[in-house]
């Protein structure tokens, strides 16, 4: 089969154009992620039932990490008075956790559009320019998969561990 050298040509220079506009709106969506998310210090001042209970500065409300979570993010042998660095989104949710001294540097931003969202919110699938990828959803941020519809354009913070942290819908 013979393909014409415009049809070629015009093929090329669509990847070529759609390859920076990815690439930007990976950049903007970092971005955007990095503005909405605050990170703080605490210091481990109890452990109960592999629960972990932060204390956090400025007297603020004590956080609680799940043995779940706990387990997933490396804090399986976490000792009380072990320093942990969090980071929450806007509402105040944690999307991550580790110990003092490492940093949330592993996390990666996925764009594209929502293909399927599990109905318990355990798992996503979005379709990207690479294709579909799916993913395991964080239990706390499950919740915020409720006001996306299939089809939606959305930005996904994946932590170290791939799973999903966050999501914002996309321009």
């Amino acid at each position: 089969m013979r393909i014409s050298r415009h049809l070629l040509l015009v093929v090329l220079t669509s990847i070529m154009m759609v390859a920076p506009v990815y690439a930007v709106a990976v950049a903007q969506a970092d971005e955007v992620m990095r503005a909405v998310h605050h990170g703080f210090g605490g210091v481990i001042s109890k452990i109960e039932s592999g629960m972990l209970f932060v204390k956090t500065p400025g007297n603020l409300q004590m956080r609680t990490i799940s043995p779940n979570k706990a387990d997933r993010v490396g804090l399986h042998e976490a000792r009380t008075g072990d320093t942990v660095l969090m980071l929450v989104d806007s509402g105040n949710v944690l999307l991550d956790v580790t110990k003092a001294g490492r940093a949330f540097a592993d996390h990666r931003m996925i764009v594209g559009t929502l293909h399927y969202a599990d109905p318990y919110w355990s798992q996503i699938q979005l379709s990207t320019p690479e294709g579909f990828e799916r993913f395991d959803v964080d239990a706390l941020a499950g919740s915020k998969l409720s006001v996306f519809q299939e089809g939606a354009p959305v930005t996904v913070e994946l932590d170290a561990d791939n799973v999903m942290i966050d999501i914002h819908q996309s321009r």
